[in-house]
């Protein structure tokens, strides 16, 4: 066994050899997390997505009714302000 490892280019593969299999180990790892990571921004924009449709559909849309409303009835002062003015 110690035969195989005489020579300093056989210890040089050995130890090149080990170094890439941590690498590619390291590597699998980084990418697993990086899946899981981008799958979780992936909820989170589906939930924000979620939210700023309540609150358009839920806060925004009666305020734009209630802003029409309001610019009607002002436009219909104005007009009512005018005919008193005759």
């Amino acid at each position: 066994m110690l035969e195989l490892y005489s020579t300093p280019l056989d210890i040089l593969y050995l130890v090149l050899s080990i170094a890439i299999a941590f690498f590619a180990l390291f590597l699998v790892l980084a990418l697993y997390h990086l899946i899981k990571i981008l799958s979780n921004i992936n909820n989170v924009t589906a939930k924000a997505k979620d939210t700023m449709d309540l609150v358009n559909h839920y806060l925004w849309q009666p305020i734009k009714f209630a802003m029409t409303i309001i610019e009607k009835s002002k436009s219909a002062a104005a007009k009512q302000a005018k005919k008193a003015k005759k």
